[in-house]
């Protein structure tokens, strides 16, 4: 009997000691730029898929293309372009406006202006449609938070307010009639917003030109 009792005892203590740790618990991100620091972040992402049986979303994740500001002054007729994962020939450099429009081979026009999250490179620009080029970061399955919203502000009305959907079974709905009438939740005009525990608790929509 007494060892019964020995043996319970350190089953509770196992037990309590396992709930104490998971209280305290902080998720591990790899030492890589792809993940760097997206726990409490907000970043562009396509919002895909829902797994039902892991209750995860899929989601791909973007960041702006940044350049080097010296690197940027540099370029000229005949240098090539990395943007947005394409490659754009430069055919003609011009100014515009006291800025500089890089008119590219393939009927593109790119131009450069200072990035609006604190770093200090640049971001390019399409002169067509004025989107920043972006590339993916990295593709991933997210648990969803409990009182995850999705606030929309995709209408082009500028006083418009923001749509607020509740509730993952509400938003799962808003979001196949987006896929159906539109480009869904695209990664240029989405973002996510993530908790500590890498869960998803907002996805917040912008008005995009291809909506």
């Amino acid at each position: 009997m007494k060892k019964a009792k020995m043996i319970l005892s350190l089953m509770l203590a196992v037990v309590m000691a396992f709930g104490i740790s998971a209280a305290f618990a902080k998720v591990l991100e790899p030492d890589d730029d792809s993940y760097d620091h997206l726990a409490g972040a907000t970043v562009n992402a396509t919002v895909g898929e829902y797994n039902a049986e892991a209750k995860t979303l899929k989601v791909t994740l973007y960041d702006y293309d940044r350049y080097d500001d010296d690197k940027v002054a540099k370029l000229e007729a005949g240098d090539t372009i990395l943007a947005g994962g394409q490659l754009y020939k430069i055919g003609e450099v011009k100014m515009l406006d006291g800025e500089k429009h890089f008119v590219c081979d393939e009927g593109e026009e790119i131009y450069f202006e200072k990035s609006y999250d604190g770093d200090d490179d640049l971001i390019a620009r399409s002169i067509f449609d004025d989107r920043i080029f972006m590339h993916v970061v990295n593709e991933l399955q997210l648990p969803v938070a409990e009182g995850i919203v999705l606030e929309d502000n995709s209408d082009p009305d500028l006083d418009a307010k923001p749509v607020i959907t509740e509730g993952l079974e509400n938003i799962l709905k808003v979001k196949a009639e987006k896929e159906e009438n539109s480009n869904g939740l695209n990664y240029y005009a989405t973002k996510i917003t993530l908790n500590e525990n890498l869960e998803i608790v907002k996805i917040h929509q912008d008005f995009d030109v291809a909506q």
